[in-house]
């Protein structure tokens, strides 16, 4: 009961999407490695500029690349704050698909928005488009695996495996109409979160200040797979580097924060409980070349019928 408290501590309206015969197919899925609910999220931020002031994020750009998501065969769980997308995916959501309209000031990452703004208003804080530029567009990456571990608690659909996946994750195959599934890949340890080591670092050589103020990359952020279990566990161990960081006066996103707390500094003075699989570009041929997606083209496979 203490863990559902602290992970549903607010009040959300649920909308179920083509739900006719949803339990049949998550039987016939269980105990493959089909068997993940993919868990993924839109907040209404406006516009903000990505990775330079004059590339210029929009809501539309968005709108267009969770068309994919009416093509995936897995069951989804998707959470907004913007009543618009209850009914686009009640018009073009898969087979089990669950919306979940929610205040996302009720959510710890967005409860510290003011903090993290705090912080970026720091004439002499090192500025990243949107990542230290944008307070909220921070707090909706560090919401990520709250987000994933309130559906592991719910159990809107209970299945083996659960994965977060950015909402413009598939956007190179948005174009396509074709049905798919995302599949557990075969070598993934369960004690473990799998993610993609986008750079190769030294985890010996880098100080969590290193990496938060220089924007320094290791892992992506874009997508997270776990068993249930560990994944509660390492929503904490994420929630607790967030926190402490932000006491200290250093904020960024989640990728950074990532970095930040594997470093061989930062596990001395902190215990890591769980570690991350880190699946690294190349080791096998995906239908995609861009290194961030790895892992998700590694788990993407084309329905055959």
């Amino acid at each position: 009961m203490a863990l559902l408290q602290r992970f549903i501590p607010f009040c959300v309206k649920h909308y179920l999407v083509n739900q006719k015969n949803g339990q049949t197919d998550l039987n016939s899925i269980r105990g493959t490695n089909r068997s993940l609910t993919v868990v993924t999220a839109f907040f209404n931020i406006g516009s903000f500029p990505k990775g330079t002031p004059d590339d210029v994020r929009r809501t539309d750009n968005y709108a267009e690349w969770m068309r994919t998501y009416s093509y995936m065969k897995n069951p989804v769980v998707f959470y907004t704050d913007d009543e618009t997308y209850i009914d686009f995916f009640s018009k073009n959501a898969s087979l089990q698909f669950e919306v979940i309209l929610v205040n996302r000031t009720d959510l710890w990452a967005f409860q510290i928005l003011s903090n993290i703004t705090e912080i970026y208003s720091n004439v002499t804080y090192p500025e990243y488009y949107p990542n230290t530029n944008n307070s909220e567009y921070t707090c909706v990456t560090h919401s990520k695996l709250q987000l994933l571990a309130l559906t592991v608690q719910n159990k809107s659909f209970d299945t083996d495996y659960y994965c977060w996946v950015d909402a413009g994750y598939f956007r190179d195959i948005s174009h396509i109409e074709k049905k798919f599934w995302l599949e557990v890949p075969d070598d993934f340890n369960k004690s473990r979160i799998a993610v993609t080591r986008v750079f190769d670092r030294d985890l010996e050589k880098y100080t969590a200040e290193d990496i938060i103020l220089n924007n320094l990359n290791w892992v992506g952020g874009g997508l997270f797979l776990g068993t249930p279990e560990v994944i509660l566990e390492f929503h904490d161990q994420y929630k607790g580097a967030v926190l402490r960081y932000l006491k200290q006066g250093k904020m960024n996103v989640e990728q950074h924060i990532l970095f930040a707390m594997y470093t061989r500094q930062e596990r001395n003075k902190y215990s890591i409980r769980v570690e991350l699989q880190r699946y690294i570009p190349g080791q096998r041929p995906v239908v995609n070349a861009n290194y961030w997606f790895y892992l998700g083209y590694v788990m993407y496979r084309v329905d055959p019928r």
